[in-house]
């Protein structure tokens, strides 16, 4: 009898482990660092900053979507779902592309938003930086075509989000 009782206790045991799913929570991945060497690359010239890429068909940030943070010279962060042309993820040539279509897209967006304009180059009195508009970002310091893309890191995070994060300087 003691025997039947035990069968059966193990019977159960194992009929309730092979039901139950086991997953582990996602884990956020590590950083990864692109950089664009050599100077990096002009955000406003598209072409040259394409026709200077080495490797431009490498796989570089390995997911279909993912977040680009633009955070210089905004007042404001942009936050743009970005979207890869294969599964397999972002090539150098596309992200470069992306980043400057987008930031084209965050300068014009500022220009049609701001009552304050920007000055034109021979007006400005503080040497040739940009003034601040009062657009949707509220961009200052630098005009597009000051700026450059050395690197960029994408991160996924623990809800599965991937980040893509830009150094830009000028």
């Amino acid at each position: 009898m003691s025997f039947v009782l035990i069968a059966l206790a193990i019977a159960a045991a194992w009929w309730v482990i092979a039901k139950l799913r086991v997953t582990r929570p996602t884990m956020a991945m590590m950083t990864t660092r692109i950089a664009f060497p050599d100077g990096g690359v002009r955000v406003a010239d598209v072409q040259g900053a394409l026709a200077k890429l080495s490797n431009p068909e490498e796989i570089v940030v390995p997911f279909e979507h993912a977040i680009l943070v633009i955070t210089y010279p905004l007042s404001t962060p942009a936050s743009i779902s970005i979207d890869a042309a294969f599964p397999i993820g972002f090539t150098r040539a596309e992200l470069v592309k992306a980043v400057c279509e987008e930031y084209a897209n965050v300068y014009e967006a500022e220009e049609a938003t701001a009552t304050t304009k920007t000055l034109p180059l021979e007006e400005r009195t503080n040497g040739k930086h940009r003034n601040r508009t009062d657009g949707v970002y509220g961009i200052w310091g630098h005009d597009l075509e000051n700026l450059t893309l050395r690197a960029a890191r994408w991160t996924r995070g623990s809800d599965g989000a991937i980040t893509i994060d830009l150094h830009i300087d000028s």
